[in-house]
């Protein structure tokens, strides 16, 4: 059998049938040249497959696809050189101020910040780690414009109510005259530290503290419920149960007395009120009060204070001098007859 082109095609596809599929197998290994010639048309076959397939390639969506490949690896590329180029710049620079600007910081004194409260006023401050403050009349406090990595330190003078922000790696230290301090890690309490009273007195309303005076006696922890009295004169300290309301109520405005002498009456409403307050004969000084004053004047507490014991005061005028201020009010208080 004579097979033409069109009959190798069918054989090069595999639709001849079987006997001519045979034949054309005997011919492709006895003879070279139809081998030869069904090589030949197996490659035009071959090509004009391809040539079909290209055809149907939509060009214009596989040049997009291919372009979206292209812009990705020039971005990343891009992407690294300015990394690059950053990190060559940014690196002198992180050790510059790791090696060079931190420690000469770290070296220099912080700034210091002070705040005080006039006579009869109540001032609150937040400090630089979140712990609030409610500073009494005629204080001072001083601290860091920001705490150091190691420690919290305050310096009181006066009276004021802490509450300290937790912190379990870092002790809030409040340092008063004299260097005893107050030391907690996060609680509430009060301080009150003014250098002519008598004593100094810690109540604490929350959590624990250590109280620790100069002398090298040892510290003392307080529990809730508490309250340490340092005598100045002895230097030895006491503690004891005590009233934290009656203790801590001026942050709130209020003046809380139980049980408690005139002369200590005396020395808060001199500082409450910015006057000064004289008593005449050792007698008064032993008179007890209790009363809660919260919005009277100083004229009207004294009134009160006349009703329950056999008092009576005068209060002076103030007098302008020569540099255009103003003396203090001056009160005495004496016996009535």
């Amino acid at each position: 059998m004579e097979f033409s082109d069109a009959h190798i095609v069918a054989y090069l596809k595999g639709y001849l049938p079987s006997e001519a599929l045979r034949e054309c197998d005997a011919l492709m290994h006895s003879s070279p040249e139809f081998k030869r010639r069904a090589d030949q048309i197996r490659y035009i076959y071959n090509l004009t497959g391809e040539l079909d397939k290209q055809k149907q390639i939509d060009a214009a969506s596989a040049w997009r696809v291919v372009s979206r490949r292209i812009s990705r690896v020039s971005f990343r590329h891009k992407i690294w050189d300015i990394a690059r180029t950053a990190a060559a710049v940014l690196l002198p620079l992180l050790l510059i101020h790791q090696y060079i600007i931190k420690p000469m910081q770290d070296a220099t004194p912080e700034s210091m910040i002070t705040i005080a409260s006039a006579p009869g006023v109540v001032t609150k401050a937040s400090l630089p780690d979140g712990s609030q403050v409610w500073l009494n009349a005629q204080s001072t406090l001083t601290y860091p414009q920001r705490f150091s990595k190691n420690k919290r330190t305050v310096r009181l003078t006066g009276e004021a109510y802490f509450k300290v922000a937790a912190d379990k790696k870092h002790r809030f230290d409040v340092v008063t005259p004299g260097d005893m301090t107050v030391s907690a890690f996060g609680t509430e309490f009060n301080v009150a530290a003014y250098p002519d009273a008598p004593d100094y007195q810690v109540t604490l309303a929350q959590g624990n503290v250590d109280v620790m005076p100069d002398n090298a006696g040892g510290n003392r922890a307080l529990q809730e419920g508490q309250k340490a009295v340092l005598t100045l004169s002895s230097g030895e300290m006491d503690v004891r149960q005590t009233d934290t309301y009656v203790d801590t109520a001026w942050k709130d405005g209020k003046m809380v007395f139980r049980r408690e002498r005139l002369e200590n009456i005396a020395l808060k409403l001199s500082r409450k009120f910015g006057v000064v307050i004289r008593l005449e004969g050792e007698e008064l000084k032993g008179y007890e009060y209790t009363a809660t004053f919260t919005d009277e004047t100083l004229e009207g507490i004294l009134d009160l204070l006349k009703r329950s014991a056999p008092i009576s005061y005068t209060v002076s005028k103030q007098k302008q001098l020569d540099n255009n201020t103003f003396t203090q009010r001056e009160v005495t208080i004496r016996q009535s007859k």
